[in-house]
């Protein structure tokens, strides 16, 4: 049996069908954005863990000093190089650092000079044999 559809049963079938689209981008808006939502948090717990491992003296800081850590030390001109070299080695490590120009103790390149309490603390094996 031939169904013949009036002009305006077509019209609601396909604003049924409209609607049910625009569900389904609703649908599929609301899916990225807690996809987004749950990579972000993701890379952002991987982050602060490796700060904490890199740095484990930064695990008992407050907000406050986390952030005045980060501002003194990554909002200088030294890291400023450091991430434009990175960046232009698409995110490996740089093959060479410009530590020394920046660095008071150019002696040990390859670690960061000691600050604080930790500086005072630590003394090279030599220095503790000679003195003795």
């Amino acid at each position: 049996m031939a169904t013949n559809k009036t002009t305006a049963e077509r019209i609601a079938e396909q604003r049924a069908k409209m609607e049910q689209m625009e569900n389904e981008l609703k649908r599929l808006r609301h899916q990225q954005k807690e996809e987004e939502r749950k990579a972000r948090n993701h890379r952002i717990c991987q982050r602060g863990g490796l700060l904490e491992k890199l740095l484990p003296e930064t695990i008992a800081f407050t907000e406050e000093q986390i952030r005045a850590f980060l501002e003194k030390t990554l909002l200088t001109p030294f890291a400023r190089r450091v991430i434009t070299e990175v960046t232009a080695h698409g995110g490996d490590e740089p093959t060479e650092t410009p530590v020394t120009a920046d660095r008071k103790d150019s002696g040990n390149p390859g670690k960061p000079p000691l600050v604080g309490g930790a500086a005072s603390a630590a003394k090279a094996p030599e220095a503790v044999t000679q003195g003795a």
